[in-house]
């Protein structure tokens, strides 16, 4: 599978991005990089590039997810990730994620509910961006959750962002 997402790379759990400070308890953590052709763009117009164009078949995945985790009271809200606007501050939403953290080469967004605490970091760095999520997982039912949707997660980050580099968004 790795041929398809050539110029994405799989990194160690990165150290040097904000989500580092907010591991708790049982975690899930990945990070990928990928080449950055434009550097003027900000981390938040970076987010945008990324996760304003999900394929459509995301999106239905997304709703079918809802259906099923509000039956284990996760909380449901935006099928997707896309951002409101290419220029995003803290406390404005993208997707189902709250901004809470912006700095010249990071952004941080996250949600949360009574199973787990969700974060997503657009790090720009040099001529890469690294895209990091953070899971911290607070019950049971949260850990099951995130191993049953690793592999759909491993498919569509690839793709978003595999997408946002072939139409040179970045």
């Amino acid at each position: 599978m790795a041929w398809l997402f050539s110029n994405i790379q799989t990194l160690d759990e990165p150290k040097q991005d904000k989500l580092a400070d907010k591991v708790e308890g049982h975690y899930f953590r990945d990070a990928l990089s990928m080449p950055l052709n434009n550097p003027s763009l900000s981390p938040s117009q970076l987010q945008h590039a990324i996760f304003a164009h999900m394929p459509s078949w995301v999106s239905k995945l997304m709703r079918i997810r809802n259906r099923i985790v509000k039956l284990f009271g996760f909380e449901v809200g935006a099928d997707n990730l896309t951002p409101s606007s290419d220029e995003l501050a803290i406390g404005d939403k993208a997707g189902f994620l709250t901004v809470i953290e912006k700095t010249q080469d990071e952004i941080i967004s996250y949600a949360e509910d009574k199973h787990m605490i969700f974060y997503i970091s657009v790090l720009k760095q040099a001529d890469q961006v690294i895209v990091s999520t953070l899971v911290n997982q607070k019950t049971l039912i949260g850990r099951l959750y995130v191993n049953s949707i690793l592999p759909f997660h491993y498919i569509i980050a690839r793709t978003v962002m595999n997408n946002a580099l072939k139409a040179k968004r970045l």
